[in-house]
């Protein structure tokens, strides 16, 4: 492994007074150190030791990425002044004793990298891999996904109760949102350097960088300030830990991706495809496990736009996933469609609703939900049944964040009634004659069938709602059932006239 001279310089100053330096890097790494000899070349990457300050005509030609540690010999000795690297340690400091040290710092985080790479190669964890650099970074690690929620973690549970937000999911929700909304605490998606997140959200500093999955941000790995404040290394030394925890990452998805890509190439085909062998379908989850005795449930998911500071899509997929480990999330035409299996869950619909409902609002998202239904054959209708749930839900009462399709069950079959026919031309035909006396006669006899009808044919209650006599009610009754040409007794005739008031509210006469 290489150091850089900002590691350098750090690690130095721990046993030697510097008296001065010049131009430290944190990113250029460097090889184990030469003793300087004036008449040989310098090579690059290089630390070089020499007991003189040489003139500032040689700092000037040194290549930019050496860098010299000068053990002086005279006390009044300076840097002359230019941009160059270069360490210069008090007097009277061995150099051969200077030598020796940074060849231990080099044995140092050599050995933690062979930690590393030991542990990629015999199948360890991301928990393996972060406990082996808490020595290192003297700080707890911890690696989430893209919805903070927590993957691998080393030194948290020593942590105190204001580090909950990395552990409690309820807590996590707000926390995520806080920081879609500061732009301070972003990691661009493309970003391949450590962020340093501030302290005003969590209470505490973070270092944060993006671990990649086939060339997109899927992880954060975080070092949280706690311990010990944060160096300048610290900026070189994670982007080591994060090239061997993309290793790990990179191995754990290629083991589970079989069965995940299938469930969501399954899912995928029956959403896009209205031709889809429904009998095959049912034979490809049940090699998955997911079997016609289960129950299911679906919830169609909208992100409030494209906004800078909204969830994206596959963010929220992730979360879902994350929750709910029998379950499958997809982005299907600009929504998150998610297929739960209550039975593998244990889980009834309502517990579904509650694990997500503080998400949802909290991440100001919109929800429809499906009913529940036992087997495969239904599966795509459920997804139809939850989309008309969000549709019509945002349009019935879009103050809501969450809609049901049992909900909105009564106004979609209205509205499906008038597709084609208005419905005034589907109502009850003698029904349009009772607004008509009431225009002409000044009566009020629809309001009174309405009313007499949402009291299901109680004349005394009826009469009590009209604030009218009950003798006044029943002349009234009389003369509605003139005018309808019926008794009002038939029961297939009332379920018309109940269905006719609401088809002509669709029409707002």
């Amino acid at each position: 492994m290489q150091l850089t001279s900002i590691l350098l310089y750090e690690n130095l100053k721990k046993h030697f007074h510097i008296a001065e330096y010049r131009l430290l890097s944190k990113n250029q790494p460097l090889a184990r150190p030469f003793f300087y000899e004036a008449d040989r070349g310098l090579q690059s990457n290089h630390i070089y030791l020499t007991t003189e300050v040489l003139d500032l005509e040689f700092f000037h030609s040194m290549p930019e990425d050496v860098i010299f540690v000068i053990c002086q010999k005279n006390e009044t000795s300076v840097l002359p002044k230019g941009k160059f690297s270069c360490i210069l340690l008090s007097s009277h400091t061995s150099a051969i004793h200077v030598f020796n040290f940074i060849q231990s710092i080099f044995d140092y985080y050599e050995e933690w990298e062979k930690q590393l790479v030991s542990i990629c190669q015999q199948d360890g964890s991301l928990t393996d891999l972060l406990d082996a650099s808490r020595k290192v970074f003297q700080n707890p690690l911890r690696i989430t996904d893209m919805d903070f929620s927590l993957t691998a973690q080393s030194g948290l549970s020593q942590t105190p109760e204001e580090y909950d937000i990395f552990r409690d999911s309820t807590k996590r929700v707000e926390y995520l949102n806080a920081f879609l909304q500061d732009e301070a605490c972003q990691i661009p998606p493309q970003e391949i350097n450590p962020v340093l997140f501030p302290s005003y959200i969590s209470g505490h500093r973070s270092l944060n960088i993006n671990l990649f999955l086939e060339e997109q941000a899927k992880y954060h790995l975080s070092i949280i300030e706690h311990e010990s404040p944060f160096s300048e290394s610290d900026w070189y030394l994670i982007t080591i830990l994060a090239h061997h925890a993309e290793y790990i990452v990179h191995r754990m998805h290629s083991e589970s991706s079989s069965r995940s890509t299938t469930l969501q190439s399954i899912f995928q085909s029956i959403l896009s495809d209205r031709t889809a062998d429904y009998m095959n379908i049912s034979h490809l989850l049940e090699h998955v496990e997911w079997l016609p005795s289960h129950s299911y449930l679906c919830s169609v998911i909208l992100a409030p736009g494209s906004g800078r500071w909204s969830l994206n899509n596959n963010t929220i997929c992730q979360y879902i996933s994350n929750d709910f480990p029998a379950s499958c999330s997809i982005v299907f035409k600009e929504h998150v469609v998610s297929f739960y299996n209550l039975s593998l869950l244990a889980m009834e619909p309502e517990d579904v609703f509650q694990t997500l409902v503080y998400f949802i609002r909290d991440s100001m998202l919109k929800a429809g939900y499906s009913r529940p239904m036992t087997g495969h054959m239904n599966l795509r209708r459920q997804y139809l049944q939850a989309l008309t749930a969000l549709t019509m839900g945002c349009e019935i009462q879009p103050q809501l964040w969450i809609h049901h399709f049992s909900q909105i069950a009564m106004p979609y079959i209205l509205k499906q009634a008038t597709k084609i026919f208005p419905g005034y031309m589907i109502c009850y035909e003698k029904l349009l004659d009772l607004p008509k006396s009431d225009a002409v006669q000044n009566t009020d006899y629809m309001k009174t069938l309405r009313v007499y009808l949402e009291h299901n044919l109680n004349t005394v209650q009826t009469a009590k709602a009209l604030f009218i006599h009950r003798s006044t009610f029943l002349y009234r009754l009389e003369r509605i059932k003139a005018l309808l040409e019926t008794d009002l007794e038939d029961p297939e005739e009332l379920f018309y006239l109940n269905l006719s008031f609401r088809l002509l509210e669709m029409d707002n006469l």
